[in-house]
């Protein structure tokens, strides 16, 4: 017999994690600075300006601004939840089509695809120092979810604990 959503709630492992691609990352930090010192000494030896030069390093660093915020990211019973100041996004277990674990983590991927874009519709949960946990926890949840208790029973559940504790007495209206 499975358990029930609650207890399932409570036996679930949790983890908490904060991803910033520009510290976790050291081949990110690398390229950037070298395109960077490039670009820069690039635009400057052809327009012999400091300010254009300037702008080009700036219109670089917009382009990369997602590696520049961090995402605290936590899995847990009713999913992964990714939270920055942009704004929160939560992914429910149910979504997850497979994972992949890396040198650095593990990557969670949200669609059967296995072309090289597949990439753009994944959550990449690198944390050096934390694979084995965070691998676990995946798997954890990746199993649970085959077996049916995944965060999917969370809901139902919980969808079904509230209709039920709703008052049922209109049958002695008069």
């Amino acid at each position: 017999m499975s358990p029930s959503s609650r207890e399932f709630e409570t036996q679930s492992p949790e983890l908490s994690l904060v991803r910033l691609p520009i510290r976790d990352d050291h081949i990110a930090q690398a390229a950037i600075v070298l395109l960077l010192l490039v670009l820069g000494l690039l635009t400057y030896s052809g327009t012999v300006s400091v300010w254009i030069s300037l702008a080009v390093v700036i219109m670089c660093l917009i382009a990369t601004w997602k590696l520049f915020i961090p995402v605290r990211i936590d899995l847990g019973p009713r999913g992964i939840i990714q939270n920055s100041f942009l704004g929160s996004r939560k992914t429910p277990w149910r979504e997850i089509v497979r994972y992949e674990t890396h040198s650095q983590g593990v990557i969670l991927y949200l669609t059967h695809d296995d072309s090289p874009l597949a990439g753009f519709a994944s959550i990449d949960l690198a944390c050096r120092g934390m694979n084995s946990e965070l691998e676990s926890v995946v798997r954890f949840y990746m199993e649970s979810r085959r077996l049916r208790t995944g965060s999917s029973i969370v809901r139902m559940s919980d969808e079904s604990n509230q209709s039920s504790q709703q008052p049922t007495d209109s049958k002695h209206s008069a």
